[in-house]
């Protein structure tokens, strides 16, 4: 019978692990209340159990440190969204919006520390965070309007108005979360003897959210069929 031994760590293997401990240790002290612009070094590497001079050897700054979190992991989960939320290849009828509001649920629920860290952060004190978050919108929102053009429903719309219906659809989307985590992490929702209730009540409120922006979504997308993009916008 053969043993099996786990190879050791390489060293890469290693810092991208301390990395990442880095961001688990920000994503859980801002879940406590902290906003970023508040954390310091000495507390980010006490949670990760690093001395101070070791956080350097990975990132230059805190403010390195929050842009590289909102570049790695809101990269890679706007890039897994982005492979199912296709509003123009097939997400324009009823059942299909919702579904696509449904994954965008399913993907804050999945990583609950971390869209919290965005919702929060998008308008937070630290410039580095807030440009990095937007940045990632841009190009969240470059490839939903490029969907919406594959779209014939959308064929009458400018170039330049998709860009504005898709960012306007990801904005909208992002308006949602904090409401959607409170629900799961302050609830007031009965007895809290009575868990089975409890859990039953966080169902159907969760469900009746999950109703109103999947509305809102269906009457955002549908309204702009009407849109005319020959229309001249008169600014006063």
């Amino acid at each position: 019978m053969t043993e099996n031994i786990e190879k050791p760590l390489t060293r890469e293997q290693k810092k991208r692990q301390t990395r990442q401990a880095f961001y688990q240790a920000v994503l859980d002290l801002c879940m406590l209340g902290q906003g970023f612009g508040s954390i310091s070094l000495r507390q980010v590497t006490r949670e990760v159990g690093v001395v101070p001079t070791a956080f350097y050897r990975h990132f230059a700054s805190m403010e390195e440190l929050g842009r590289s979190l909102v570049e790695e992991l809101l990269g890679d989960a706007l890039a897994t969204l982005r492979g199912h939320m296709q509003f123009g290849h097939k997400r324009t009828h009823e059942r299909q919006i919702a579904k696509s509001v449904h994954l965008f649920f399913k993907a804050v629920d999945a990583q609950p520390h971390y869209w919290q860290f965005i919702a929060s952060e998008r308008f937070g004190g630290s410039e580095a965070v807030r440009h990095a978050i937007g940045e990632q919108i841009k190009t969240f929102a470059n490839v939903m309007s490029e969907d919406l053009a594959l779209q014939p429903a959308f064929a009458h719309v400018s170039a330049e108005d998709r860009y504005l219906l898709a960012e306007m659809g990801v904005n909208l989307s992002f308006s949602w979360i904090i409401d959607w985590l409170d629900l799961t992490y302050t609830p007031d929702l009965g007895d809290e003897e009575n868990p089975e209730q409890v859990n039953l009540n966080l169902e159907q409120a969760k469900q009746a959210m999950l109703y109103h922006c999947t509305r809102q979504m269906q009457m955002l997308l549908y309204g702009a069929y009407n849109w005319k993009s020959t229309e001249e916008t008169v600014v006063e």
